[in-house]
């Protein structure tokens, strides 16, 4: 067991181990990166392990690296050999008995390299306060406290519903059996999940603010130059019409449902395209209807950007076809920009576009639906301008991201506080 005085507690900065699947494009690894590089560093210190090794898709390891605050690893031959043997067409589709087994010896593999990294994480780095995030984090979190006995928080990754569709319908059950063992609970759009599973609101804390306002004013003032250059970079002209969706490419952000409300647009919009940023196992699928469609000259599957605020500068309105979810990081950073949003009605607690009224929200899973409202907000004068106005306004007023990092970082020190018994400053 790793023991730290109240003397040191009080003399040293809050250290804060972060346990994570893995740090690719989703929205937990962005949340890992903005409390790291914006929570303060003569108060706060961070050390970052994952779960899984670097497989050549973990998008914030150089960044965090440079921030001094992770050390990658890289996949091993033997868990490549693995790995690419479970993805295999004829594995995957076929001998599903082995893909199984298969699939459990690589978590096995996976899960002994981080014990090994933990383990010197938690003797070197001897944290005050253990942060979880994602599925498999949550799990090994539950194990250090066990072991190390340090007050632990866990970012929820999403709703139920999202986790059953991801393959991991255990986790509320998890939920359901160890929440005692969970200090507090941080979550964005699971609130009544969490209390359904038994977990006492006293525990939990909505986040509330998510978009980095600074970074959106410095994008919105070369706002011109970004409208010029995306166009000009996908070789469109100068005036056509720029629709656009953000998010990975798998079924539940309801892509297809997007690229099916695009033909009906081109009869009235003829220099429209539909951007996408994203990566995933949708890919395919998606480059195949938009080839039967026949509109493939007017869709830009443009991959995985770091940094898509250019993009939502050069857009005149956002698709937020989420099939479970409501708002996310991606619609909020779009409200930021002042872009009108058509989205799904998903029935979730998060939803904002009837509070605020920035766009238009439309039957879930209706194409037809979506193609009407998007048609109807560029046919008016200011293709929707006034709408996203009063979405940039409501980010301004209410969705900071300093909120929930000053949130997270007081959660921090009064856990901290309270485990070592000394006075920690809030």
């Amino acid at each position: 067991m790793v023991e730290t005085s109240v003397t040191e507690v009080q003399a040293s900065p809050i250290r804060v181990l972060h346990l994570i699947d893995g740090l690719s494009w989703g929205g937990s690894q962005r949340w890992v990166w903005d409390i790291v590089r914006l929570s303060d560093p003569d108060r706060f210190r961070h050390h970052i392990v994952t779960v899984y090794p670097d497989s050549g898709d973990f998008v914030y390891a150089e960044r965090l690296e440079a921030a001094g605050v992770y050390r990658n690893v890289v996949e091993s031959s033997s868990l490549r050999l693995l790995r690419k043997a479970i993805l295999h067409r004829l594995i995957r589709y076929q001998f599903i008995s082995l893909r199984k087994v298969l699939s459990l010896a690589w978590l096995i593999g996976c899960h002994g390299s981080m014990l090994k990294r933990l383990s010197e994480a938690v003797y070197q780095f001897k944290p005050h306060v253990i942060h979880v995030h994602m599925f498999y984090g949550l799990t090994v979190g539950i194990l250090v406290k066990w072991f190390i006995n340090k007050p632990l928080i866990h970012s929820v990754p999403c709703l139920f519903s999202q986790m059953d569709d991801a393959g991991f319908a255990w986790m509320p059950g998890l939920y359901r059996r160890f929440h005692s063992k969970v200090d507090c609970f941080f979550t964005g759009a699971s609130l009544e999940d969490l209390r359904a599973v038994g977990v006492p609101i006293s525990k939990t804390v909505e986040i509330q603010g998510v978009v980095d306002l600074s970074a959106i004013a410095a994008v919105l003032r070369e706002r011109d130059q970004h409208y010029r250059e995306a166009r000009r970079s996908l070789a469109l002209n100068r005036d056509a019409t720029i629709v656009l969706s953000v998010g990975r490419l798998h079924p539940s952000k309801g892509h297809l449902y997007a690229l099916e409300a695009i033909p009906g647009l081109l009869k009235y919009f003829q220099d429209l395209h539909w951007v996408l940023l994203g990566e995933g196992d949708q890919r395919p699928v998606l480059e195949l209807r938009a080839k039967e469609l026949g509109i493939e000259k007017h869709v830009h599957l443009i991959g995985f950007y770091s940094d898509p605020l250019p993009f939502y500068a050069a857009a005149d309105v956002y698709l937020r076809t989420t099939i479970f979810e409501a708002e996310n990081l991606c619609s909020y950073q779009a409200m930021a920009m002042g872009l009108p949003v058509v989205g799904f009605d998903t029935g979730c607690e998060t939803e904002l576009l009837g509070k605020v009224g920035h766009g238009k929200l439309v039957p879930n899973k209706d194409p037809i639906t979506l193609t009407k409202a998007i048609e109807e907000i560029l046919l008016q004068p200011d293709k929707g301008r006034g709408l996203g106005r009063l979405g940039a306004d409501y980010c301004r007023d209410h969705l900071d991201i300093q909120g929930a990092i000053s949130a997270f970082c007081s959660m921090y020190a009064r856990l901290a506080r309270t485990k070592e018994g000394a006075t920690i400053p809030d």
